[in-house]
């Protein structure tokens, strides 16, 4: 049996004795009934599972403070950082390129082969 017969089942067990029961009842189990499921939609649901991204993307496309201006904002904020991310490691990779040309090339000044804080770690490895 599935869900939907079981709840089909439910429904007709309920249904069946609908008849009977007076008109103010009815009025009072029908608020009760609204009241229940404001109370239901209202309280936070707590769950330990491993699916926390979707909870959490859901409260933040319901927060009142969610907008298409805060969005934009995050969007960019996340495109700069990216942008500068990218820029640091090609920066990097053309200096070190441009180093090691220059030194096979023997263009570099003779100050850049006497690095004295190289033969201060080689002395202090070596130790």
């Amino acid at each position: 049996m599935n869900e939907q017969e079981l709840a089909k089942q439910i429904v007709q067990h309920l249904d069946r004795d609908l008849d009977r029961i007076k008109q103010g009842s009815l009025y009072q189990l029908q608020s009760a009934r609204l009241a229940a499921l404001e109370h239901y939609r209202e309280v936070p649901r707590q769950s330990f599972a491993l699916a926390w991204a979707g909870d959490i993307a859901f409260r933040i496309t319901h927060s009142p403070h969610f907008n298409l201006r805060n969005l934009v904002a995050a969007g960019m904020l996340v495109i700069g950082m990216v942008g500068v991310t990218y820029w640091q490691v090609v920066i990097k990779s053309y200096d070190i390129a441009e180093i090691d040309a220059n030194l096979l090339s023997g263009e570099l000044p003779i100050s850049a082969y006497l690095d004295s804080g190289f033969e201060a770690w080689l002395k202090r490895s070596s130790q």
